[in-house]
């Protein structure tokens, strides 16, 4: 995974190539503005990596949609007038289409909780009233490593996330090479094993009052 100060340089050098020059200043000071929150800074890179229009395009606003258990969906608000639905992760983003063609997938809207596409459009087809995007470490009811929010449960692999058998760090401690009778994890069937005894145990969901506080992504640059 990049680094976010890589992702920051290659998104800045796509500008010089991707983004007409007039707003080639306010599409740099949304990167640099959004420069130590990963969320935004997939979406950006992706935006002007993949975009078949972004070369005569500039991104200038990012708006919040919905978001659930690390998973977020945003609005890339463009000088064009254009609003092109974000899905993103703390490791990678995807530009969806337009704002006003909903997702679409039948998977991502159950995610989130909409029985369709019409519901979904009802709620959020219109950019202009939805809030700022906030980064994620401004946002005290939000982990800063994964994006859960208060009382949703880490994206596996958080080093947030506390450990149900010792209380400790889950990704620091040794319960799981204890539990599963692995001295390390090899693979995805290991990983998905693990995940399944957790489960079994009951994995401790994110306390914004407890565990938030002593935590950050990266520092600052």
């Amino acid at each position: 995974m990049k680094t976010l100060e890589k992702l920051r340089e290659e998104t800045l050098a796509l500008l010089e190539y991707n983004c007409p020059e007039e707003h080639r200043g306010r599409a740099a000071d949304l990167v640099e503005e959004f420069a130590d929150d990963r969320i935004a800074a997939n979406v950006l890179n992706e935006f002007y990596s993949t975009v078949p229009d972004a070369e005569e395009d500039a991104v200038l606003d990012l708006r919040l949609v919905t978001r659930r258990a690390g998973l977020f969906l945003l609005c890339a608000m463009t000088a064009a007038g254009k609003s092109h639905l974000c899905l993103a992760s703390m490791e990678e983003a995807a530009i969806l289409g337009p704002l006003d063609h909903g997702p679409g997938d039948p998977e991502i809207l159950s995610f989130f909780g909409f029985a369709d596409n019409g519901e979904f459009l009802a709620k959020h087809a219109e950019a202009d009233r939805l809030a700022q995007y906030r980064p994620v470490g401004m946002d005290p009811a939000l982990c800063p490593v994964c994006g859960a929010a208060d009382g949703e449960f880490h994206v596996l692999g958080c080093p947030v996330e506390t450990c149900p058998w010792c209380a400790g760090q889950l990704t620091a401690c040794n319960c799981r090479f204890e539990k599963s009778g692995r001295k390390s994890f090899r693979g995805e069937r290991d990983i998905d094993r693990f995940a399944q005894l957790l489960e079994k145990k009951g994995r401790v969901p994110f306390r914004a009052a407890d565990e938030r506080p002593g935590f950050l992504e990266e520092k600052p640059r």
